[in-house]
């Protein structure tokens, strides 16, 4: 972590965080390895029990700041950028395909992982926010601050979630990050 407290009409604050979140058994869905139950009674829950646990990234990375423009005009940003969470894909065997194998399946069917939990990741994703302001200050503490904000300025479209079973929507999207967003408000403080 860094930072620089605000002079010569600037301030700034990054931090980067390098890790890795592993342990046993979660159930925190099929992207995350296991079954939404997670009976362990069922050895199948307990396939691929060590691993990446639950939204991990491997690093983070972030860095805000603002400076004070002539004019009174405040910039303000923030930049995120962290590595994509990992999913596990798997595939649906029913008693039918497991027959085939010679195989007697007494469920109907079975989901099978085909990696550890944090092999297979989603991209990283990087957003970038911007904040422009100016307040006009009046009488007794009052204050009128227009602002106007945008969110991720890049407008990035990076995939968040998919389907991570093998099928015909194998590695579909099924969400994205939300699109550029701008937005125009202003503050008053009587």
């Amino acid at each position: 972590t860094a930072s620089k407290r605000m002079s010569q009409n600037w301030q700034m604050v990054a931090g980067f965080t390098y890790g890795k979140n592993t342990g046993g058994l979660n159930n925190a869905g099929v992207n995350s390895g296991q079954s939404g139950t997670t009976d362990l009674n069922d050895p199948n829950n307990t396939l691929f029990s060590n691993g990446i646990v639950g939204n991990d990234s491997t690093y983070a990375f972030r860095l805000s700041g603002s400076y004070t423009a002539p004019a009174g005009i405040i910039v303000a940003g923030t930049l995120v950028s962290n590595t994509g969470y990992p999913y596990v894909s798997t595939y649906s065997v029913t008693r039918a395909l497991a027959a085939t194998a010679g195989v007697n399946l007494t469920r109907a069917s079975q989901n099978v992982f085909l990696s550890d939990r944090g092999d297979e990741r989603l991209p990283s994703v990087t957003l970038v926010d911007m904040r422009f302001s100016r307040a006009f200050h009046f009488a007794g503490n009052r204050r009128i601050e227009p602002q106007f904000d945008l969110y991720n300025l890049t407008n990035s479209s990076v995939v968040t979630t998919l389907n991570p079973a093998v099928g015909s929507t194998y590695q579909q999207p099924t969400a994205i990050v939300s699109p550029r967003i701008m937005k125009v408000s202003i503050a008053i403080n009587f």
